[in-house]
């Protein structure tokens, strides 16, 4: 069975390219800055490596019942294997969790 993201991951690459547009999470900053991707830029960068093969799953998420997000399981140039969780809401891309896995 294929899957199928809820969002366009191009279109959360491009609304997080956007200060105006792009909200990190606490918990994505700090799990981000663990892992050595201590800056905003940092941060997106690794997310627009992210390719839709690597779609791992689409959740609902746990806070807020009814709102989904996308998981994508992916491997970083520093050996790190990491979930990176992302949702779009209100036409703002949302880097929600960035996980070592």
């Amino acid at each position: 069975m294929e899957k199928r993201p809820t969002y366009d991951l191009d279109r959360i690459k491009v609304l997080i390219s956007d200060p105006a547009t792009c909200i990190i999470t606490k918990t994505g900053r700090n799990d981000a800055v663990t892992l050595g991707y201590v800056t905003e830029e940092d941060i997106v960068g690794r997310v627009h490596a992210l390719r839709p093969s690597e779609l791992y799953k689409t959740m609902e998420s746990d806070n807020m019942p009814g709102l989904w997000q996308d998981v994508y399981r992916t491997d970083d140039p520093n050996g790190n294997r990491l979930y990176i969780k992302l949702q779009e809401a209100r036409d703002k891309g949302i880097i929600v969790s960035f996980k070592k896995r």
